[in-house]
């Protein structure tokens, strides 16, 4: 059973490789709790593990656990991951505070387009993927998007 607390060295090559702002708001503060991408019940060794781990926002940290749809949305810019998908280092992460994709690889990110990024978003979750991204955006363009993908 992995400890619930992130080890400090971990929150140090965290803030080292994206500095010490939230992932989804671009804020800074004492707010900041270290987000796993990919929860789940109990503890699990890998849970600390460099690519699962974001700064948020503690009020998001809690809202995207008790409700769906942001949820959904955080999902959409890859700030979480469901348990099911078996590699959480192929999915993409929007930085917010950067306007840009990037691939979590270990202590070091990679940008990444947003057409890759969306490519590689609908390898992983198929056309549901396409509906997250037009709630998360809500934007006519990604509407379209969620439509076409829909059949």
């Amino acid at each position: 059973m992995s400890d619930r607390r992130v080890p400090r060295r971990q929150l140090e090559a965290l803030s080292r490789r994206d500095g010490f702002v939230c992932v989804w708001t671009a804020t800074t503060g004492e707010r900041l709790v270290p987000q796993h991408r990919q929860g789940g019940m109990g503890g699990r060794p890998d849970k600390h593990r460099a690519e699962n781990l974001l700064w948020l926002d503690s009020l998001l940290n809690g809202g995207i656990e008790a409700d769906a749809d942001l949820a959904e949305i955080a999902k959409a810019y890859g700030i979480k991951v469901p348990i099911w998908v078996p590699d959480v280092a192929a999915v993409p992460v929007f930085f917010a505070h950067e306007h840009a994709w990037f691939l979590l690889e270990g202590d070091e990110r990679r940008e990444i387009s947003a057409v890759e990024a969306l490519d590689r978003m609908h390898q992983i979750y198929g056309d549901e993927y396409f509906a997250w991204k037009a709630r998360a955006d809500q934007t006519p363009r990604a509407a379209l998007l969620a439509l076409r993908g829909s059949r």
